[in-house]
């Protein structure tokens, strides 16, 4: 049975997130700084499924951007599960070759051990919170042992969210105008502390790489022209090198890697 919150989401991406482009307005509007270093973080994305191949899952393609046909590109076979069926749509005219399913992950209408490889970009924390277990728990599920899965995940502990917080809240006190160009909208989204993870070692072997350093909203609230940008996205990359780790903990979207035992 669809959750209210699954419902809430699907309708915002069929009537506006796909259909009028708010996926692009809200969060892919970014500087022209920003470019350069996105190519990394996509990189580093197909990176984690270097060597894989066979059969491949993506959960909520959503408007199957570049970077998934990319990925499906180097798999045999690949499947897309969406709640959205304008989304498998999307999917049928980008994608032909893919089997598309209409249903939510968190019941997934797919059987025990079916693929190699598992990517979910953006999707778990706008599943109900008490729902995401149960969900990541699927993605386990459905793959075959030794097969990974990689997750684009959100750090609701990052200094940069909290920073733009207080700028925003300083915009509406002392510029309301601005604080309406950069006030947060979206869909329904909660996303747990990087430590909740842990509760999946007992199914798999677990990994985190830094993935994308700043959200577009971030970037507007925070950064206010290009040549900022350049040198921000400069230390950032040269930083998340040098210093994985650390950078997990401090970017605002960490690659959750979990591979089945």
């Amino acid at each position: 049975m669809t959750s209210p919150i699954e419902r809430d989401v699907r309708d915002f991406y069929d009537t506006y997130g796909w259909s009028k482009g708010a996926e692009d307005q809200l969060f892919r509007q970014f500087g022209p700084a920003y470019r350069l270093y996105h190519e990394q973080t996509e990189a580093r994305t197909l990176g984690c499924f270097a060597g894989r191949n066979g059969s491949l899952l993506i959960v909520g393609g959503g408007d199957l951007p570049q970077s998934h046909l990319d990925l499906a590109s180097h798999f045999n076979a690949v499947t897309c599960i969406d709640i959205s069926r304008v989304a498998l749509d999307i999917t049928q005219h980008k994608l032909p070759s893919a089997e598309r399913v209409l249903g939510s992950i968190c019941d997934a209408p797919l059987p025990t051990s079916t693929f190699d490889a598992v990517f979910a970009a953006h999707i778990v924390y706008h599943i109900d919170a008490k729902d995401q277990e149960r969900a990541v728990r699927e993605l386990i599920r459905v793959t075959k042992p030794g097969g990974r899965i990689v997750i684009i995940y959100y750090n609701p502990r990052s200094p940069i969210r909290f920073a733009a917080r207080i700028v925003h809240r300083l915009h509406k006190r002392f510029a309301p105008e601005q604080a309406l160009k950069t006030a947060r909208v979206g869909p329904y989204f909660s996303p747990y502390p990087l430590n909740w993870w842990s509760r999946f070692k007992n199914a798999c072997s677990m990994g985190m790489l830094p993935w994308d350093v700043i959200g577009s909203y971030e970037e507007r609230t925070l950064i206010p022209s290009d040549g900022l940008a350049r040198a921000f996205y400069r230390a950032a990359a040269w930083f998340e090198r040098q210093l994985p780790s650390p950078a997990v903990h401090l970017w605002q979207y960490p690659i959750i890697i979990l591979d089945r035992n």
